[in-house]
């Protein structure tokens, strides 16, 4: 229980008696620390994230515009679409991260109105990030059987059973990446969320 343990904390710290309760402002104070430094570090790992999709988006947009003879540069504009949108995801998040700093906001009210707000980033997060998979793989398909690139082995046979192959391949690869987006996601921010919940849960309890 969060804060039974902000209260052991508290007591065990040698600044009140142990058969002396905490007053309810101390305990507040000492919830807005614990609530700071959780939002802190998100904000930490949102930008060591926006930093690594930036360098690899960068990387593979280079790659494609020189590669094939410049064949495929539209790959290269999706990606640099992908980070742009990334970008303005990163944006808009940091700012509501940012909002949950606030050393003068009410702790109650601050985690009740922004705690919503940042799960519906974290599950658009979830759902967006999955989705891209099968979308660009569709394109790059289309790309190259289109321009009759010669990439994959079964890239320029127009039978079914190319296709097929790449349908199959490609709903592997995302099932596979939901699951690691979730399990990331969870360790980013997901913990963290539920720790502030459980703040709030027993604040209003």
């Amino acid at each position: 229980m969060e804060l039974e343990l902000l209260k052991e904390i508290w007591e065990e710290s040698g600044k009140k008696p142990a058969n002396a309760p905490a007053s309810g402002d101390a305990i507040l104070r000492m919830i807005k620390k614990a609530d700071l430094s959780m939002v802190s570090g998100m904000r930490r790992n949102l930008l060591i994230e926006v930093m690594l999709v930036l360098i690899c988006a960068t990387a593979i947009a280079v790659f494609y515009f020189v590669a094939f003879n410049g064949q495929l540069r539209e790959v290269s504009w999706i990606y640099i679409i992908i980070a742009a949108g990334f970008l303005f995801y990163y944006y808009r998040k940091n700012a509501l991260l940012k909002k949950m700093q606030c050393p003068v906001c009410d702790v109650r009210s601050n985690l009740d109105s922004q705690l919503k707000a940042l799960e519906k980033y974290v599950r658009l997060y979830l759902v967006g990030g999955t989705a891209l998979v099968p979308a660009v793989l569709a394109a790059f398909y289309i790309l190259i059987r289109y321009k009759h690139i010669m990439i994959l082995p079964f890239s320029n046979i127009n039978t079914g059973w190319g296709l097929a192959l790449y349908i199959a391949l490609s709903a592997m690869l995302t099932v596979t990446l939901f699951f690691f987006h979730r399990w990331y996601i969870f360790k980013l921010y997901g913990r963290h969320i539920q720790r502030l919940k459980q703040m709030l849960e027993e604040m209003n309890g």
